[in-house]
């Protein structure tokens, strides 16, 4: 099975892409479409994905993240997108 994490803010995927070594595909969420685009030319990984957006809708299905990184764990969105056992950590 593959491993998805996913991580609200382009400042947060900057910092945290270093730790992320073990997951198959990172989605990065950011709202601002500049920071977006900006982010797509410094991060050169084929396992990225970049998607506009942020919490409360996260475009993602039921239960398709292990990590998810910068959300509150008690969001019901985030406990949505989570997989069982998938964990939430605070944006570094």
């Amino acid at each position: 099975m593959s491993t998805t994490a996913a991580v609200l803010g382009a400042a947060a995927a900057r910092e945290s892409l270093g730790r992320l070594g073990g997951f198959d595909e990172i989605v990065v969420f950011e709202p601002s479409v500049n920071e977006l685009e900006r982010l797509m030319t410094e991060l050169a990984d084929p396992r990225l994905d970049y998607l506009l957006g942020a919490l409360p809708v996260l475009p993602l299905p039921d239960a398709s993240v292990d990590l998810l990184i910068g959300a509150d764990p008690s969001d019901p969105e985030v406990a949505r997108v989570l997989r069982p056992g998938g964990r939430v950590l605070p944006a570094p």
